[in-house]
């Protein structure tokens, strides 16, 4: 399986720019809607860049999810061509 600090990173990464963005805007000198429409701006830019994401994680559990498949068909093969060596053989 594969080391999930890519995850961890990423999610933090998100995080803090989602914290980050919304620190500058408070302190920002500008007005009410200079303020909300960069709040948009930035808000529209989290939702694609959390996108992103979400589609990045959902291959990695793709093919962690296939790598799991193939690995308990090779169990299964190996399993059942084994139960067959030591099967009685009939006469």
């Amino acid at each position: 399986m594969k080391d999930n600090g890519i995850e961890s990173f990423l999610a933090g990464f998100f995080l803090g720019g989602i914290i980050g963005a919304g620190i500058a805007l408070l302190f920002a000198p500008a007005s009410g809607q200079e303020t909300r429409e960069q709040i948009a701006l930035k808000a529209s830019k989290v939702y694609e860049d959390s996108k992103e994401g979400a589609e990045y994680v959902r291959k990695l559990v793709q093919e962690e999810v296939a790598a799991v498949r193939d690995g308990a068909e090779k169990v299964k093969d190996a399993v059942t061509k084994r139960v067959e060596q030591i099967k009685p053989k009939k006469a």
